[in-house]
């Protein structure tokens, strides 16, 4: 007992010996060789770089992180849109900021940049200048960018489709201006695009997108609108289309406030898990990931094995199947994926789930293959002759002798690369499916903190992990050679 009390307080002396240390800032002066964080190649980092030259800027991915690592003191500050900042403050996050504003940016909508693109971009630039006149705009920026949740009422309007359906994508990580809550997007240009398309007769789908990904959408034409508060800067305009601006962003510093939070684990259980029923946003996250690699590893090794099965007629078409599956073994599954989604289904509107689970598939089939290739290569050939003078076709002589030795001999090879399907399922938030990593960035969207998502979502991977070594052990059992009586082997054989 004694050893476990001196390890826990070894290990609490070092971690409170790695903190940073807390930088003062009470001035735009301060922050002149600061660490500065900001969202990469944004409006406000090309602001901030201008202010502050010598200045090293951190480049984090969401607001939640930069909000972390401002907390655990990684950075000094961040750079931000003041509204963004009321919005934390409403949400009682502990941060401040300086009351000098370092520039203004624009920001709107972005378009696909073609004929279609461009007719839905008048047509918004049109509604906008419509309830910018009216009055409506000004209702809607101060119902959601200058009060708290509690009147932020959004319902959606009646729509009638009658012009037909926009797609359109966000990372819905962007509170005030567009975020999930209770499963439904809303948010200031939220309300803006659904009154837009009551207005022009549009049925609307919204997807949830990463920012890149989002990009990669209307540049591709996948996807009509971008609804992400984008910032209007001229270089994105060469490659698509840009609203009219909803609204003129005061660029701030953010800093640590003076007090400082509690740590208190059952709040932020309660604010990450039970919240807005957010666990259920955990669950389906988790079918998603189940379903993706049930599917992947059924399809995946069935397509492994037929493919070797073609292999082995020695046809002018396995110098083909060399090429191809030594070039899959030679590509990230990253790389892959992203080549799949917007080159090889690029033209063809297909679910990004269905992509996720082609990809996982191949990716599990080069290693079906190659295992039943060496494994087969391994067993003496007196045992394929003779299972022929059995009265066998080679065919069945493979499957029925041949094919269950190498199972055996390869089960735990397969076994752990099944996991690594499993666990390779977390990059598929990349092409906008909602997984049980992109469930946790949008859970830490709207808590920012990143603790109790994080620790949730490699719970349930582990979790997930065991029942599928579990569910194979008893597979295993089940088609084990030895397991097998005499006459199940010999069945059809003429003795």
């Amino acid at each position: 007992m004694r050893k476990i009390i001196l390890m826990i307080m070894l290990i609490t002396l070092i971690l409170s010996g790695c903190q940073n240390e807390n930088r003062e800032i009470k001035s735009l002066d301060d922050l002149k060789t600061a660490r500065i964080g900001a969202w990469l190649d944004s409006g406000y980092e090309l602001k901030a770089r201008e202010v502050f030259p010598n200045a090293k800027f951190v480049h984090l991915d969401f607001l939640s992180d930069l909000v972390q690592n401002l907390k655990q003191n990684k950075i000094d500050a961040f750079v931000i849109g003041k509204n963004y900042v009321e919005n934390l403050k409403f949400e009682g996050i502990d941060v401040d900021y300086l009351p000098k504003s370092i520039g203004e940016l624009p920001l709107g909508y972005i378009l696909t940049k073609n004929e279609r693109g461009q007719k839905i971009c008048c047509q918004m630039n049109e509604f906008i200048a419509l309830i910018e006149t009216n009055g409506e705009l000004d209702e809607l920026k101060s119902k959601w960018l200058h009060s708290d949740e509690s009147k932020r009422i959004f319902t959606k309007s009646n729509l009638s489709g009658a012009n037909e359906k926009l797609i359109i994508v966000t990372d819905a990580q962007s509170p005030p201006f567009v975020y999930l809550r209770e499963g439904q997007i809303v948010g200031f240009e939220a309300e803006i695009i659904d009154k837009f398309c009551a207005a022009y007769g549009y049925d609307y789908e919204i997807k949830i997108e990463n920012f890149l990904t989002m990009l990669g959408d209307i540049t591709t034409g996948k996807a009509d609108i971008g609804m992400d508060a984008f910032e209007i800067l001229p270089e994105r305009e060469k490659n698509m289309l840009f609203s009219k601006p909803t609204q003129v962003e005061q660029v701030v510093l953010v800093i640590n406030s003076e007090s400082n939070g509690v740590f208190d684990v059952t709040e932020r259980i309660k604010a990450s898990l039970i919240e807005e029923n957010r666990w259920k946003m955990i669950l389906d996250g988790a079918l998603t990931t189940l379903t993706i690699t049930v599917f992947s590893i059924i399809l995946g090794t069935f397509l492994g094995l037929a493919i070797y099965l073609l292999y082995r007629e020695k046809t002018p078409a396995n110098r083909i199947i060399d090429a191809i599956y030594r070039t899959l073994q030679g590509i990230p599954t990253m790389v892959l994926l992203l080549f799949f989604y917007y080159v090889v289904f690029g033209s063809v509107n297909l679910p990004a789930s269905i992509v996720a689970t082609t990809v996982f598939s191949l990716v599990l089939s080069v290693s079906v293959f190659t295992m039943i290739k060496s494994g087969a290569e391994s067993i003496s050939g007196g045992q394929m002759e003779a299972a022929l003078s059995l009265g066998f076709s080679e065919r069945r002589a493979f499957i029925k002798f041949i094919l269950p030795q190498v199972i055996r001999n390869n089960f735990a090879n397969y076994q752990l690369q099944l996991n690594v399907i499993l666990l390779e399922t977390a990059i598929v938030g990349y092409i906008s499916v909602q997984d049980l990593t992109r469930t946790a960035d949008l859970i830490r969207a709207r808590t920012y903190d990143a603790f109790i998502p994080i620790v949730t979502i490699a719970l349930v991977y582990l979790l997930l992990s065991k029942l599928l070594f579990l569910i194979t052990d008893v597979i295993f059992r089940k088609i084990e050679p030895k397991n097998r009586k005499c006459e199940e082997i010999l069945r059809g054989v003429k003795l």
